[in-house]
This record gives structure tokens, sequence and C-alpha cells, in this order.
């Protein structure tokens, strides 16, 4: 995973400084290119992807927060009641016995239905940040692709200008 963070602060710091060449380009009055354009683009969806990242983050720890928080009312239920039992054992303890038996039976049932909730908006956490992760990869394989069309294009610029210089020679 610490990969995939150099990858993307190096993407994200690569697309910054491509992006203020292309602002000192428009304010030079300059027309933008195709791939400046697609540049702004993907600053723009970098951008957004953040913003996405902190909301599942945000979300994430909510969610965090709310089943502590309901832990600890839960752990707080279960005390309150068992204090409750105790006195009820002194007065008989056999009728308790049934009765708490039964509680703890629907209390177990009870946990068990909420930790399989929590369970399942995990897992559509989860599913949420392998679909980002898809995406992430998607666009870094476009990105390899944009960066070997750039290196084509100026390779050819580079033969260009060398022909160029070579018939300026010859005249």
């Amino acid at each position: 995973m610490a990969t995939s963070m150099t990858v993307e602060q190096l993407i994200s710091r690569a697309l910054e400084e491509a992006v203020s060449r292309i602002i000192k380009k428009v304010s030079e009055g300059k027309r933008l290119s195709d791939s400046e354009i697609t540049m702004l683009t993907m600053s723009l969806m970098m951008r957004r992807f953040d913003e996405l990242r902190g909301d599942v983050n945000k979300g994430f720890d909510n969610l965090k927060g709310y089943v502590d928080n309901r832990f600890d009312n839960l752990k707080g239920y279960v005390d309150k009641r068992f204090d409750d039992l105790k006195g009820y054992m002194d007065k008989g303890f056999e009728d308790l016995k049934v009765y708490v038996d039964k509680r703890f039976d629907d209390f177990k049932i009870y946990v068990d239905s909420r930790f399989n909730a929590i369970d399942e908006k995990f897992g559509s956490v989860e599913k949420r940040i392998d679909g980002l992760e898809k995406r992430i990869d998607g666009f870094e394989k476009r990105i390899d692709v944009l960066e070997n069309r750039l290196n084509i294009v100026y390779n050819e610029v580079s033969s260009i200008k060398t022909d160029i210089i070579k018939m300026m020679r010859e005249l």
C-alpha cells in the first residue's frame, strides 16, 4: 500500500506541475492542446478523488464511532441487567435461572444480528474501497499510456528539429 501512495503522490505532483505550466500558458494567451486539456481534467478528477477519499474516511470514522458507542451502550445495559439479576437471585434462584437463560439467548440473537449488520456495512465499505482502487489502477494505466504518447511526440519533435537544423545548415 505504501507503493501505491508513493505512485499517487508522484502522479499528483506531476499533475500539479503540469497544471501550473498550463495556467502559465493560458495567462500568456496561448491555446491549449488536447493533452493539456486532458491534464487539466485529470487534475480535477484527482481533486474529486481526494474529496471522495475524505468522505469515505469520514464515513468509516462515523461508523467506527457508532459501533464503539453501541458497544458501550450494550455493555452498560448488560452491567445494569446483571445488577438487577443479583437482587432477584436472593428471592428465587430457580425461577431466575430460567429467566436469565431466556434473556441471554435473546440478547445473543440481538447482538449477533447487530454484528451481522455491522459486518455487512464493513463489507459494503470494503467493496467501495475495492472499486476505488480499481478506478485508481485504471487511471494509472491511462497515465502510463499518456506518458508513452508524450514520449513518442517528444521524440518526433526532436527528430524534426534535428532534420530542420540539418536542412538549414545545407542551405
